[in-house]
């Protein structure tokens, strides 16, 4: 089985390696400003992505000045999205080539000057592909057995209905996902990862089988790769506030990875790493209209990596009178204690 994870793992980084591709490839620095309309800094922060080989990679908002700034990347051709406001510009698109020669790092410049609004015509809908399958009935009502003795803790019999929903309709997208689910609850994570593949290979446009094997990785302590997988599906689903949030915490953790004092340079990743990190969560929170917030653990990395220890120790603090019970209690006191004192 083990042999088979890797495999499977494989499968999926290949499938991956385009959804963030360059964050260690290079010390470049690809920078410019977005210009609005009338030729002025736009009034308010614009979202920019910067994507590769036709998938997004980065994400950032403009300073008040309209700059921005996107490090560690290598060479290529990129294409720069400046996200419209619905109102004044409409989103814009530019190529920024990295030619880089040598290995010293330099410096890279692409401005964006935004369209106007067309107000004459509507724009395009966006188009959510559909799957259905025709599903035979016994295996529809297995499947819906299952689903209710995993509501009532009874995981060994929904697990076993699962594999039979599949034995009655071997393509059965749903109870692949459903039992890859229930074996990422009970942390049988190599049979989950084996399932949730053969449900993207049924569906490969269903965001909710990367959002579950990204938490597999995230379980493995695979940040890196899960937050390809999470971007991935952001990408497949980008109205999923879930997607996002997920993508935050990931990036949370890979830059808890990353010694700054090992280097300037891994000290710029890491910082990197965190800024995305931020896009993702005010992404998920405006997507769930602020419903949808990082939990206080991954507040506090965030801040402790940022030297705002005195906010680090709030939600640690926090995080303890929601949960006074927790077995990790008495080492969270103590981190708490020490993020005081060295304010």
């Amino acid at each position: 089985m083990q042999r088979r994870s890797s495999v499977l793992l494989i499968s999926w980084a290949l499938i991956l390696f385009a959804c963030d591709p360059v964050l260690a490839q290079g010390g470049y620095t690809l920078q410019g400003k977005v210009i609005a309309p009338n030729g002025s800094a736009p009034a308010q922060s614009v979202k920019i992505t910067l994507t590769y080989s036709g998938r997004p990679i980065y994400e950032t908002f403009t300073d008040l000045a309209g700059h921005f700034s996107f490090s560690g990347i290598g060479k290529g051709t990129y294409e720069l999205t400046a996200e419209g406001d619905d109102q004044t510009f409409e989103t814009t698109r530019v190529t920024a080539e990295v030619t880089a020669f040598g290995g010293a790092t330099q410096l890279f410049t692409q401005d964006i000057q935004l369209r106007p609004k067309r107000t004459s015509a509507p724009g395009r809908a966006s188009v959510v592909p559909s799957f259905n399958q025709d599903v035979p009935k016994a295996a529809r009502d297995t499947l819906e057995r299952a689903k209710k003795m995993a509501e009532q803790g009874k995981a060994e019999l929904s697990l076993s209905l699962m594999r039979e929903a599949i034995k009655l309709f071997p393509q059965y997208f749903e109870a692949h996902l459903e039992l890859g689910n229930e074996l990422l609850q009970t942390h049988h994570l190599e049979e989950a990862i084996a399932e949730l593949d053969q449900a993207r290979q049924i569906n490969p446009k269903d965001d909710r089988t990367y959002l579950s094997f990204g938490l597999v990785l995230m379980q493995q302590k695979n940040y890196a790769m899960a937050v390809a997988v999470f971007a991935e599906a952001s990408r497949l689903n980008p109205t999923n506030a879930l997607n996002a949030l997920m993508r935050g915490i990931a990036l949370v953790n890979q830059a808890t990875t990353i010694d700054p004092q090992h280097s300037a340079t891994t000290s710029a990743d890491r910082e990197f790493i965190i800024k995305r990190a931020e896009v993702a969560f005010a992404e998920a929170a405006q997507l769930s209209d602020k419903k949808l917030t990082p939990d206080y653990l991954t507040l506090a990395l965030l801040y402790e990596m940022k030297g705002e220890r005195s906010r680090a120790a709030d939600e640690l603090e926090q995080y303890l009178k929601k949960n006074p019970d927790a077995k990790n209690a008495d080492a969270i006191r103590e981190e708490i204690r020490k993020l005081r004192e060295s304010k």
